[in-house]
């Protein structure tokens, strides 16, 4: 947690002014003679205070500006957005409620410090969600950065964030359990490494719970971990491959790896769900144009979107209370065409 920052209020009692005289020096309005500019400027200095950029720039029309960052550079051809679809449509949602909220999305992929730290000092930003990885330098800038920062499926690491999530072990629970109900007990997990996101280890975890709960034993060589993408799910078969036909159902961490899965598998001849019932999780909407269409947990990814950017202006307009910062999203079963009762 960061240490307490200074305010307007501490400048103005440092400098013996008013608040208000302050606030005319931050924003540069000739009410104020040149003493008392000096004087404000040495208490801001002394106090190492940070001017609330974002909300000057609300109340000047300008800098309405939510920014949603991933992890990639600028340069790069291949970050979140391309390797995953559930990502397009997330952004799809914040740039709609921004846009109903008379803001503007801005995605920017950025590895380098100096250039993210300009960015974020700029005073153009309103208000930052961050989804995948982000290095501890970047969150330490953005824990004491004065506009709201929204952190997506990611473990609490500070109270100055907002933390959105979705109810993931819950989804592999539905997940399982449909497999379970449709008389498979031979149920193999396919899912992210393990050690790179609390999104995995969540879905990892109801896999296991609900195993448990029907009394099916865990078997950690049903157990596989690839890139979560359409080429990781492509992958993946060399490590399936030896399992088909005793592991009857896979439960697949996300519908982008299951639909590369199931591809690769119909070359080697495998086809869904004949030789192997597979859920997937997202919901994204490729997974009901494919064929067979996917059964999948639903995490509504366009409404995700819609409550991040949601949650960012709440705070901007302080609607909600600083201390409320944790919320999840809930989850369904969609059932379609990808499992087979047995």
């Amino acid at each position: 947690m960061s240490t307490k920052r200074a305010t307007i209020k501490d400048v103005a009692a440092e400098s013996g002014v008013s608040i208000a005289t302050v606030s005319y020096v931050i924003n540069k309005i000739d009410k104020v003679t040149e003493e008392k500019i000096n004087r404000v400027n040495l208490a801001i200095e002394k106090l190492k205070y940070e001017p609330n950029l974002a909300a000057r720039s609300l109340v000047k029309k300008e800098g309405r500006m939510i920014a949603v960052i991933t992890s990639a550079a600028a340069e790069d051809k291949v970050s979140l957005l391309t390797i995953n679809p559930f990502f397009h449509e997330f952004i799809n949602g914040v740039e709609f409620c921004c846009r109903k909220n008379g803001y503007s999305a801005l995605i920017m992929g950025i590895n380098d410090n100096e250039e993210f730290k300009r960015i974020i000092k700029g005073g153009n930003i309103a208000g930052v969600i961050v989804t995948g990885y982000i290095s501890r330098d970047k969150i330490e800038l953005l824990d004491n950065s004065t506009f709201p920062v929204l952190m997506l499926d990611q473990e609490k690491t500070s109270d100055n964030f907002i933390y959105l999530r979705t109810d993931d072990e819950k989804g592999a629970y539905l997940a399982v359990q449909n497999l379970v109900e449709n008389g498979h007990r031979k149920i193999g997990l396919l899912t992210g490494h393990l050690w790179e996101s609390p999104v995995y280890r969540s879905r990892f975890n109801g896999y296991r719970a609900a195993l448990e709960k029907y009394n099916i034993e865990f078997r950690e060589d049903y157990i596989f971990q690839t890139q979560i993408s359409f080429e990781g799910g492509i992958d993946a078969v060399k490590q399936i491959m030896p399992k088909i036909g005793e592991m009857t159902s896979l439960f697949c961490a996300s519908d982008i790896v299951a639909i590369g899965l199931v591809k690769e598998l119909y070359h080697h001849g495998i086809y869904v769900p004949k030789d192997l019932s597979i859920v997937g999780f997202d919901n994204i909407q490729n997974s009901k144009f494919f064929i067979p269409e996917l059964t999948t947990i639903s995490q509504s990814i366009f409404k995700k979107g819609e409550k991040a950017a949601e949650l960012i202006y709440s705070r901007l307009n302080n609607t909600t209370s600083p201390t409320e910062n944790e919320y999840t999203m809930p989850v369904s079963l969609i059932v379609r065409e990808s499992v087979s009762k047995i």
